[in-house]
């Protein structure tokens, strides 16, 4: 009986030390929660204690988080990058873009400015790089890099606002997403028989 006594105390004991480890790993690699609210909260412009978090899910095999959060009555859905804080997506932008028209965002579409608008467009610059894009696209699709062939990757206006236009084929099949560039969102994507 002490036999299988200290059998248990030390599969316990090691239990304890992965577990320990990886909360040391998890600590270390990937940004706490309190962090992501700040995140937030600063990309809305916005106090924290303002913003009414709903949810902060972290998804491990992404390695992302998912937030939703309440804010002057509304929802807005956030995926953020657990490493670095990068936004990933977002709605929030887009929703203010329809109601607000006064409050600076180089997005609002005055329709008295029209060449100042235009002029607005053409130097934005976009928040996510090319190979960001390629790997969002990539990601919903669920395939590799390295088992498509990618036929362009070019940074377009899309009505007033400015995407990633990411074609590839796999498969027979070809592959076209239109992503936002400024918030990594799928704006659409669409998958034909390529022959």
């Amino acid at each position: 009986m002490k036999k299988y006594g200290k059998i248990i105390l030390i599969v316990v004991g090691i239990i304890v030390v992965v577990a320990l480890i990886f909360l040391i790993y998890f600590k270390t690699t990937f940004m706490s929660k309190n962090e992501i609210k700040n995140i937030v909260a600063n990309y809305m412009n916005a106090n924290s204690n303002d913003l009414y978090f709903d949810s902060i899910d972290f998804e491990m095999d992404k390695k992302i988080y998912e937030v939703e959060v309440y804010y002057q009555n509304k929802d807005y859905e956030y995926k953020i990058n657990a490493k670095n804080g990068k936004v990933i997506y977002t709605d929030f932008r887009n929703d203010t873009n329809q109601n607000n028209s006064s409050n600076g965002n180089k997005f609002n579409d005055n329709s008295n400015n029209g060449n100042a608008n235009q002029n607005n467009l053409n130097q934005q610059t976009a928040n996510i790089s090319e190979e960001e894009a390629k790997d969002i696209a990539l990601t919903h699709a669920n395939l590799a890099a390295n088992s498509v062939s990618f036929l362009r990757t070019e940074l377009d206006h899309d009505h007033r606002t400015l995407v990633y236009e990411v074609d590839f084929i796999y498969d027979n099949y070809e592959y076209d997403y239109t992503i936002d560039a400024m918030s990594g969102e799928i704006i659409s994507y669409d998958k034909d028989f390529h022959d």
